[in-house]
């Protein structure tokens, strides 16, 4: 039975899954569908605007380009004049050099000449006008030498400034050269990369529709569903109902009957077990231990109210025996009421103290007292008040008060601390330290 039960359900959630399975198909399809075309009929629009733009930034790409190389054409034709220029100078500052070298040699000549011919003419003249001529000559071939020599050093010079000047230019050439190469990789480089962002965004604005789209849609569309999710139930109940309707005789619908049929004959069977399994049985007699150990505790509750007026009422104050004894006869009444006598749990509704009530059960209760005070009258107070602290200690620990009640055993003899850690334990090691029983509950005494 339970096999068809869990059969019946799984092909309910089968069904159900296979629905959703369908519909969620379906709504891919169809906004698939819807996207592609919208998109594609916008990358169809745009196409001409996309190849004009390609067309315009290629065009004033090219131009930039062209007109980069035309200015570094320029300024190396420029350079290369100027190196041209400043070479054919330093060689007409050379020329210029030998020219005036040639003059200087021609005047010497003549020069000699004329020195020759008047020293000829002169030999017969004086030795100072020899000597005067001899000095002009070598002062002449000096000032010549030191002119030769400050000719040839500074044509040296302007020949090494127009080779520095040569290696400036071509140096200043080539970097101004790589320079442009670079900025012109730089250009083609930056050029490029903002193409391929702005082809990125112009492919990623539909892929962010669509994402849009189908975000915007599968929220509606949750929406509807989640408003109108007990409508899809109600729906296929009704075409189920109205199939089996329209055909009552079809093998579907007795399958149906008798599934519904066994399935009743199932909950009868189950509704009758579980009213007579032992479960009810167990938990009415706990209920009525329950109910019991609670009319206990207020009974016991109330014969301690009733029964702390009296032992107030009995305290003489006439001598100082008499006050000790009084004192133990106090004591001694609430310990026969915190510690009652173990009974049978088969009954336990009986009370372990009896109500003082007036009648024969109060004469007998007051002879008692003479009997303990004759009981007491042999024996040392101190020893008593000692003994009698000592029986309110805790049975484990011998530190703290009694101040819990076992149940249903009905023995006061443990503290807060002991108590607690006795619960701790497991549920079969919780018994009583006096009777050894199972404690079911446990309850705070105020004395």
């Amino acid at each position: 039975m339970m096999q068809a039960v869990l059969l019946v359900f799984s092909g309910l959630k089968w069904t159900f899954e296979l629905l959703l399975l369908i519909l969620d198909l379906n709504y891919w399809l169809v906004s698939s569908l819807f996207s592609f075309l919208f998109w594609t009929v916008h990358f169809i629009w745009n196409l001409p605007v996309l190849i004009n733009m390609g067309l315009v930034h290629t065009w004033e790409v090219l131009l930039a380009h062209i007109a980069r190389m035309g200015d570094s054409c320029y300024t190396m034709v420029l350079s290369t004049l100027q190196t041209t220029s400043n070479a054919l100078k330093g060689c007409l500052a050379g020329l210029d050099g030998l020219q005036l070298v040639w003059n200087l040699l021609c005047h010497l000549f003549l020069r000699t000449k004329e020195i020759m011919q008047r020293g000829l003419l002169n030999i017969a003249l004086s030795g100072q006008t020899i000597q005067r001529q001899v000095w002009e000559v070598l002062t002449i071939a000096a000032s010549l030498g030191a002119y030769l020599v400050n000719s040839l050093v500074n044509i040296c010079l302007i020949a090494m400034q127009n080779v520095f000047s040569s290696v400036l230019a071509v140096w200043t050439n080539l970097v101004h050269a790589i320079v442009t190469l670079e900025q012109l990789a730089i250009a083609v480089v930056s050029q490029l990369s903002s193409n391929a962002v702005a082809v990125a965004i112009l492919l990623w604005s539909p892929c962010q529709h669509a994402l849009e789209v189908v975000a915007s849609l599968s929220q509606n569309l949750g929406i509807i569903i989640i408003k109108d999710l007990y409508m899809i139930p109600v729906l296929v109940l009704l075409i189920l109902v109205w199939c089996l309707l329209r055909s009552p005789a079809t093998p579907v619908f007795q399958q149906f009957c008798d599934t519904m049929s066994r399935l009743y004959q199932i909950f009868r069977m189950f509704v009758f077990v579980l009213i007579n399994s032992e479960i009810w049985t167990w938990a009415a007699n706990k209920y009525l231990q329950l109910i019991r150990i609670s009319r206990t505790v207020m009974e016991l509750a109330w014969n301690l109210i009733r029964t702390r007026p009296q032992n107030t009422q009995v305290r003489p104050v006439t001598a100082q025996n008499n006050n000790t004894r009084s004192i133990w006869v106090r004591n001694r009444v609430p310990l026969r009421i915190q510690n009652p006598v173990p009974r049978p749990a088969q009954n336990p509704i009986h009370v372990p103290v009896q109500d003082p009530v007036p009648g024969p059960s109060g004469s007998q209760r007051k002879p008692e007292a003479p009997k303990v005070d004759e009981h007491a009258s042999g024996e040392d107070p101190w020893k008593l008040l000692q003994q009698q602290e000592e029986s309110k200690k805790c049975v484990i620990c011998q530190d703290e008060n009694k101040t819990i009640l076992l149940l249903p055993c009905r023995h006061l003899c443990l503290c807060a601390a002991c108590n607690h850690i006795l619960l701790q334990q497991p549920i079969l090691q919780r018994n009583c330290p006096l009777c050894r029983k199972m404690i079911l509950q446990s309850l705070n005494v105020y004395i």
